[in-house]
């Protein structure tokens, strides 16, 4: 059975309201980036929905709540993205008017399990919009300062729509950052005047929706702060701030391996200033953002964009992973795999299945290089799987027709 679409946004304006097709354009080339093409099925799309259907309509249905053709299947999840500017505000103000009828179908839409509407408000708008939100239930709006800032809005929305999921799953709706730092700085950073760069982090989270985690503020006196530590690198999406002496302080390095062992999102933000004596294993295999110490602020938007990304595409994962281990997958990881998370889980799995003798590991693309495969199999080896072993991608495991082969 093929894997349905796993997320599908609908932007929706007015076609006389022009701000409509830049928010539109925004959202298509945000969710097309690297950070969600490795997905299974149909990965992530963007659509529009504008111009009428026919003369005097309003524009082409969702397909949400019925299919739009035969063979056509809805999406696991859906986000809609409803744009109020001024013809907006006035075609919903008419009772009878297609744009009224059009809303108050999306309102209905958002009581489903899996869908999500998220309107966003022109800047300077003069129309009362409580028009709009008495159709649309009330329902809270991005913040209007996502219409300057397209990093921002592709943020703010994939973090809505993580939470929205999470919640669905009872499990924690809050996205959480653990800010991996030290306070110790090589002589060349202590020379630089100005704030820490960890503190410069810490101002742009206190002005986001994110909550965070910051060993030195959220440890209580008389806990026990390594476990504490430990937990909440393991639990929450991570943020290496990558300074000259980072990689080579033990406590940074269990950070990230408490995150990487517990498939948390994982972001690096290099901020260095002489550089390292050595680099650290641990810490490579994750997306990285370059911070330019002489502007900072950029790089930092940019790796909390990254990383909310990288929570979204996790989370998308996870739900895929119920059609994905129909297929017979032994291990799923939300990152392509590395002797950090491999040789952990072949100690797991020899334990728990000690008679497979084949196994079949799947992630998001893209496909490791024939090095990185090389040295895993080697580590596989090791374990006693001398040739039984495949890892593949859902590219790759398209290639091959969506099946497993012995």
């Amino acid at each position: 059975m093929p894997i349905p679409p796993i997320l599908d946004v609908f932007v929706v304006w007015h076609p006389d309201d022009a701000i409509g097709a830049e928010r539109f354009a925004e959202l298509h080339e945000h969710f097309h980036s690297p950070a969600f093409s490795g997905l299974a099925g149909g990965a992530v799309e963007v659509y529009a929905r504008s111009d009428p259907w026919e003369d005097g309509a309003a524009p082409r249905p969702l397909g949400i709540a019925t299919p739009l053709g035969e063979g056509l299947p809805t999406a696991q999840f859906n986000a809609i993205v409803p744009i109020i500017d001024t013809n907006l505000l006035r075609a919903a103000a008419e009772p009878g008017n297609p744009w009224n009828t059009y809303l108050r179908e999306i309102a209905a839409l958002n009581q489903r399990a899996g869908v999500g509407v998220y309107p966003v408000v022109a800047n300077g708008l003069q129309w009362d919009t409580s028009i709009v939100s008495h159709i649309l239930g009330g329902i809270q709006t991005l913040p209007a300062h996502v219409n300057t800032d397209a990093g921002l809005f592709g943020r703010e929305l994939a973090q809505a729509i993580a939470q929205q999921i999470q919640q669905e799953a009872s499990l924690p709706a809050r996205l959480t950052v653990f800010v991996s730092h030290t306070k110790h700085r090589s002589s060349e950073e202590a020379s630089r005047s100005g704030p820490a760069m960890f503190e410069r982090v810490r101002d742009h989270i206190q002005q986001s929706h994110l909550s965070a985690f910051f060993d030195a503020q959220d440890i209580q006196p008389g806990g026990d702060w390594e476990r504490t530590l430990e937990d909440a690198a393991g639990s929450s999406a991570l943020l290496m701030i990558r300074t000259d002496v980072y990689a080579a302080r033990d406590w940074t390095q269990r950070e990230v391996h408490a995150a990487k062992h517990s498939g948390m999102p994982v972001v690096c933000m290099y901020a260095l200033t002489a550089g390292e004596e050595r680099g650290s294993f641990l810490m490579d295999h994750v997306p990285s953002v370059v911070c330019d110490l002489a502007d900072p602020d950029p790089g930092v938007a940019v790796a909390l964009n990254r990383l909310v990304d990288e929570t979204l595409k996790n989370t998308l994962w996870q739900a895929q992973t119920s059609y994905l281990s129909e297929d017979g997958f032994d291990w799923l990881p939300a990152q392509s795999p590395e002797p950090t998370t491999l040789a952990p889980w072949l100690a797991s799995h020899q334990e728990t299945q000690p008679d497979d003798k084949h196994l079949w590991v799947i992630h998001p693309d893209p496909p490791l290089g024939h090095a990185e495969r090389e040295v895993l199999l080697q580590l596989c080896a090791v374990a006693g799987y001398d040739v039984n072993v495949d890892i593949l991608t859902p590219r790759t495991f398209a290639a091959r027709g969506g099946a497993l082969k012995t």
